[in-house]
């Protein structure tokens, strides 16, 4: 059926090949010409290329145009129905090398050589067989193979004319198509549409690998942790793009926290900060290092880098140096300016300096890390001693050393920030959603601390002398207020939940008949309370005053996460994520990590393959105490999911049973009697920590 012999093969057995690559049609004043041509001519002079495709059909690849504008003329009366055309007939794999080689030869458009390109390639061809084959460079193959990671939309929009070579370069700096697509319908109603304004769009939400931030946690650490990252595929030079900023400035975090770990319990505080204004610094005091005798061996190597500058410099400023010597030169500066900071860290600070200042971890303006020590904040600094106060009588105890803070120069706030929060956004927990775990968390802990008077005695006892005892001037002595902490979506964070059952519970037992009497018989009524009343009230009062904190917040108050240990307040027999509550706020990346996590790869896998809805519902499902019957999860996988909680919201100190509650329960050894359960009743599922109130027995 084929050869290198031309035949006559009738028109209307012919038909136009898909495998055609010229897919940018000719103009219509071209095709008219050609037309014309023919019909003078009374046919074609030049053979079509053609494949067989059945019984007396072949398929054109090479004379596309001829083949329209003759079928036009047939079916017009101006050529004969049974006109028959000069056709070589070649196999289907050696069409795909013809169309593609006429095609290259007549300037082919670049979008049409990138299909055909890219169809060889699927073939298993290489790129340099390709070149060879049609006579181009290995670079061109290259460039046009490239432009598969553009959107179908845009390149039709190129073959059209809508956009330059250049405009679809520039998508390429990432494989969404998605993001491609939007940015083409924010571009396209411009009068003029610029490669840079594409590239600017793109990376609009991104981090250029040679910021300040991006050199600080390196390329290679950001793609580890699954960070995508743009390269402007058709420009070496050109910087590279972090796409995932909240993955970016959360690794940054996470390695300033490291590096002040070194620093916290030496110092009265320690803060790590992704960037501080120029002069933020001069907002607060400072103390400075002791002086101390220099390392003898970096005094000795400064003296002689130094004196091996001047020998360096004296040789005519440098125009009879080698190679070598050009080397060493620059190599001097960089090593006395280490030098410098290597002594300046051997100095100490002393106890009573640091008792009053703290650390702050930056990132510098060259990617580096900064550490500015010896910070005093304006309300830490020692008051002005008065004449003659530190003058001791004889026989006085010497007065212990007073800090010398040097005063801030600026009256700008200091800098201040919340790496929890960064640390949060990257798995999609936003500050609204915090908010609701913080105020949930605080809702638990207020009905547990409410339903016990000698945790809450104390609290309110250590509040009292906090204010009345402290060094505060701002509070007069019992000038104390209680304000009630209220969620502003309370209505639904604490609906029929087990935390307001204990607390409408408490409030009706609460003995309230001396509030409505006239003042004093109130105080008295009050006063003449059983102790087992006045305690109930106490607690309850307390209560309402506690605040709401995640233990992952930035500095949380451990006094606190005390209360909650203390109570042994079991945060997971109170709440679970649901969809409503938590899994339909959080990002896919999360749900799915912390179903491989708990659950597994096979789950995980096919969560990830769900739209966000349908994944926040089945992780309800998981996460649900009813978890084992519902799921039919093994024994392990229901206790990790059925006792799991998003991060902070344990209190800190829990017990080990407590622990369970943030994922991976630890294995039991072979023979070991299971611990009892203290969340659970065997007999009647209830949390056994929850006031007797609440049990059936009682009720």
């Amino acid at each position: 059926m084929t050869s290198s012999a031309i035949k006559l093969i009738p028109v209307k057995q012919l038909a136009l090949s898909p495998l055609n690559v010229r897919k940018t049609q000719a103009g219509q004043a071209a095709d008219a010409e050609l037309k014309a041509s023919i019909k003078a001519d009374g046919g074609i002079k030049q053979n079509l290329l053609v494949y067989p495709a059945g019984k007396n059909q072949f398929l054109v690849h090479g004379g596309g145009r001829r083949l329209k504008q003759l079928q036009a003329l047939i079916e017009e009366g101006a050529l004969p129905a049974d006109t028959a055309v000069p056709c070589k007939v070649e196999t289907e794999e050696q069409a795909i090398i013809s169309s593609t080689t006429e095609n290259v030869v007549r300037a082919m458009h670049p979008a049409d050589q990138f299909e055909a390109f890219e169809a060889m390639i699927a073939e298993g061809r290489s790129e340099d067989e390709i070149a060879l084959k049609f006579g181009v460079s290995i670079d061109l193959v290259r460039r046009r193979l490239k432009l598969a990671r553009v959107a179908p939309e845009i390149i039709e929009q190129f073959r059209a004319g809508d956009l330059t070579l250049e405009c679809v370069m520039a998508f390429t700096l990432t494989d969404d198509h998605d993001r491609q697509l939007a940015v083409w319908n924010a571009v396209k109603g411009g009068y003029h549409i610029h490669p840079q304004s594409i590239k600017r769009q793109l990376t609009e939400t991104a981090h250029s690998a040679n910021s300040a931030l991006g050199r600080f946690v390196g390329v290679e650490a950001y793609e580890a942790a699954g960070g995508v990252l743009l390269r402007d595929l058709f420009d070496d030079r050109a910087s590279a793009h972090m796409e995932n900023p909240d993955l970016l400035e959360r690794l940054a975090i996470e390695k300033l926290q490291a590096a002040a770990k070194p620093f916290e319990g030496t110092w009265k505080w320690v803060e790590v900060h992704l960037s501080v204004d120029y002069g933020a610094f001069r907002s607060f005091g400072r103390v400075y290092p002791q002086d101390i005798e220099p390392d003898p061996d970096l005094l000795a190597e400064e003296e002689r880098l130094i004196a091996r500058e001047e020998e360096l410099a004296a040789q005519n400023d440098g125009e009879d140096w080698t190679d070598a010597e050009t080397e060493e030169y620059h190599t001097i500066e960089p090593r006395l300016r280490e030098i410098e900071a290597l002594q300046r860290e051997r100095q100490p600070y002393a106890d009573e300096d640091r008792a009053i200042a703290g650390v702050v971890l930056t990132i510098g303006h060259d990617g580096v890390l900064r550490v500015e020590k010896g910070l005093v904040r304006p309300e830490d600094i020692p008051a002005a001693v008065e004449p003659g106060q530190d003058s001791a009588d004889a026989g006085d105890a010497p007065s212990p050393a007073r800090p010398h803070v040097t005063p801030p120069t600026s009256s700008t706030p200091v800098p201040t920030s919340d790496p929890a929060a960064t640390l949060r956004k990257a798995d999609g927990i936003s500050a609204s959603l915090a908010d609701d775990l913080r105020a949930t968390r605080q809702h638990i802990l207020r009905a547990h601390l409410a339903a016990d008077f000698e945790v809450a005695f104390d609290v309110m006892l250590y509040a009292l002398c906090e204010q009345a005892l402290g060094r505060s001037y701002n509070n007069e002595a019992l000038d104390i207020s209680i304000r009630l902490f209220q969620a502003q979506n309370r209505e639904v964070l604490h609906a029929d939940t087990v935390a307001q059952k204990m607390l409408e519970a408490l409030e009706q037992d609460l003995a309230t008949d001396w509030m409505k009497l006239e003042k004093p018989e109130d105080f008295r009524a009050m006063s003449a309370l059983p102790i087992a009343d006045k305690q109930a009230l106490f607690a309850w009062a307390t209560g309402l005053a506690v605040k709401p904190q995640l233990s992952s917040d930035n500095r949380p108050s451990p006094i606190i996460e005390e209360i909650g240990a203390r109570l042994d307040v079991d945060v997971a027999a109170c709440w679970r994520p649901t969809a409503q509550n938590y899994w339909g706020r959080v990002n896919k990346g999360h749900a799915v990590a912390t179903a491989r996590k708990l659950i597994g790869d096979d789950y995980a896998e096919d969560r990830n393959r769900e739209r966000k809805g349908d994944i926040a519902a089945a992780m309800e499902r998981a996460f649900a105490e009813t978890a084992g019957e519902t799921e039919g999860f093994d024994a392990a996988t229901d206790s990790r999911t059925t006792r799991w909680l998003p991060d902070g919201m344990v209190f800190a100190g829990a017990t080990e049973a407590d622990a369970k509650m943030i994922g991976d329960a630890p294995k039991a050894e072979e023979g070991d009697v299971p611990a009892a359960d203290p969340l659970t009743d065997a007999e009647n599922d209830e949390p056994s920590s929850l006031p007797a109130f609440l049990s059936e027995d009682a009720a």
